[in-house]
């Protein structure tokens, strides 16, 4: 974590996110990235006749490279405008041919391609990010695969299962929108020039080939219509699996963090030796990087109900939509980026309280093994309705030990038809609730490598 001594007033500028992170939003970058837009549509406009003088582009790269800042902020004073002020320093720098800098375009060709590239940086970041916390879950789950612990609904011990098994649902999940992300990242992944309204009138009839020589240049796809701007059910798209990845990562916080409560302690977050968990209470031992992650996931979701109503402009565009994006975009990817960090570290180096795991279960038997029982007497032909009742009542009586429900099942009439003891010990055996959850994580895992899920190709 870095210091937050003289770093700012948001917590992003000093306490959350990667300094790599940072880098792709901070000023510097997008007007290096305005530099290379610029640039480029000059060098596309030329190659396509539609300047006919000889420019000399080697010179005016050059020029560009020395505009600073700086000089950005000083033209922002006299025209009040961020995108003329860029392309006035540029002209003031390259001299005689500043005359043709963002000639056909629009403000937003540029900006809504410099996100482009923005974003294009910050997916890579979090795409790697997020690979290698699937690789550690994996690697985890299949270390405790066999590992029993107890499976809960509504807050209840429900029946046993494994570690494995819990870490294969987040395994699934993210590895599901490890794709989906890289999907909606096409849809992002595009640039545009259409001028003023998106007809491209400002350079008919080659204001189409300009356009895909730019993008080719810049390594981004075309957009297939636009106004303006670029329709932002595109970058709604992408930045919606962006959010609902952060919500996955939330579900799996909040099970470390349920698993470590006092009364479970089935899991513990790593501690250092010399980390202190409460300022008052030296014994305290909080997940707290589980619960960062949580906490984080609460502003990210924040963001979903702004990224869904900046679809609706108005007319061929209004400015709606811009203040937003300014603030949201390297919010979110810096806060996920966070989350992602965060989350690598308490997986990998989590404690597994094997011990205590066996004694939560023991300590729920043998009421865990009513539903095996079940299924073993309906399977022999028993009225299953009937059978559910006749548990109910021997399981719901209380105090019910092992040994003692044993006898209880044995001496009903109607259940000692359907089970014999052999049955009843085979249902309160941990093995079979063991196998049974082991075989659905190395299912998982073939599929999700056969059906080339993963790993990336």
């Amino acid at each position: 974590m870095v210091s937050m001594v003289g770093k700012g007033i948001h917590p992003i500028s000093y306490r959350y996110g990667s300094d790599e992170m940072r880098k792709v939003f901070d000023k510097d970058t997008w007007l290096k990235y305005m530099k290379i837009v610029e640039f480029n549509l000059l060098k596309s406009l030329v190659e396509n006749g539609i300047i006919k003088d000889k420019i000399p582009l080697d010179k005016i790269w050059k020029a560009f490279e020395k505009v600073s800042i700086d000089d950005v902020t000083r033209w922002e004073e006299v025209t009040r405008h961020e995108t003329m002020a860029v392309v006035m320093a540029l002209s003031e720098k390259a001299g005689e041919y500043g005359r043709y800098i963002h000639v056909g375009a629009t403000s937003n060709d540029i900006l809504d391609t410099v996100l482009a590239l923005q974003i294009r940086d910050a997916h890579q970041i979090i795409m790697e990010r997020l690979k290698v916390l699937i690789e550690v879950l994996i690697k985890r789950a299949l270390e405790e695969k066999a590992t029993p612990i107890l499976g809960r609904t509504h807050g209840r011990a429900a029946i046993p299962v494994t570690y494995g098994f819990k870490l294969g649902l987040f395994i699934d999940e993210l590895v599901r929108f490890f794709n989906i992300i890289n999907k909606m990242f096409n849809y992002v992944s595009v640039g545009k020039l259409g001028g003023a309204v998106g007809s491209q009138v400002e350079l008919y009839p080659k204001g189409d080939a300009a356009e895909s020589s730019l993008m080719k240049s810049l390594g981004l796809g075309e957009a297939t219509f636009y106004t303006q701007v670029l329709p932002r059910d595109r970058l709604a798209s992408y930045l919606l699996a962006l959010v609902s990845l952060s919500s996955i990562l939330d579900q799996l916080g909040r099970e470390i963090r349920n698993l470590q409560r006092s009364e479970i302690e089935e899991v513990f977050e790593p501690f250092g030796k010399s980390q202190v968990g409460s300022s008052v209470m030296p014994h305290k031992k909080n997940p707290i990087g589980s619960e960062r992650v949580c906490g984080l996931a609460k502003v990210i979701r924040g963001y979903a109900v702004g990224i869904l109503e900046n679809i609706v402009l108005e007319h061929e565009r209004d400015l709606t939509n811009s203040s937003f994006e300014r603030c949201m975009v390297p919010e979110l990817f810096l806060l996920l980026d966070e989350q992602l960090k965060t989350m690598k570290k308490v997986v990998e180096d989590m404690v597994i309280n094997r011990e205590r795991a066996l004694e939560n279960i023991r300590r729920q038997e043998p009421y865990i093994y009513s539903d095996l029982i079940l299924q073993k007497a309906a399977l022999k032909g028993a009225d299953r309705q009937r059978v559910h009742e006749e548990l109910r009542k021997i399981f719901l009586t209380g105090g019910v030990t092992r040994d003692k429900a044993v006898k209880m099942l044995l001496g009903n009439k109607y259940l000692s038809r359907y089970l014999s003891e052999k049955d009843i010990e085979e249902a309160m055996s941990l093995e079979i609730y063991v196998k049974a959850a082991e075989t659905r994580l190395l299912k998982l895992l073939s599929r999700i490598e056969s059906m080339g899920l993963w790993p990336p190709q």
